[in-house]
């Protein structure tokens, strides 16, 4: 990761994609926008900080999970929660949610 880092242009989420996909490194969670969305909405995290989000997410993640916790949650904005209007009640993860 640190190597990665010094990189010109490479950030955290680079550098997760890429130490994760290429070479089977989980140092850390992905925070894309999706990840930061979802993060926020259902309080996995107070910060908008994406390395903020990354830590608290990597303290109640199993670390096992932090390969595809991350794609999951872009698939599930892509597919169901799309950050644009949409009818969020309709959303599977929300009526699951109001359901506890």
């Amino acid at each position: 990761m640190e190597e990665m880092l010094k990189l010109k242009g490479v950030g955290r989420k680079t550098a997760n994609v890429i130490l994760s996909n290429a070479f089977y490194k989980d140092y850390g969670i992905v925070v894309d926008t999706h990840v930061k969305r979802f993060s926020l909405m259902y309080h996995l995290t107070n910060s908008s900080d994406p390395f903020k989000i990354e830590q608290d997410l990597m303290e109640i993640v199993p670390k096992k999970e932090w390969r595809e916790f991350p794609l999951r949650l872009i698939s599930y904005g892509r597919d169901y929660c799309p950050n644009r209007v949409h009818d969020h009640q309709n959303c599977p993860l929300e009526k699951v949610l109001n359901k506890i």
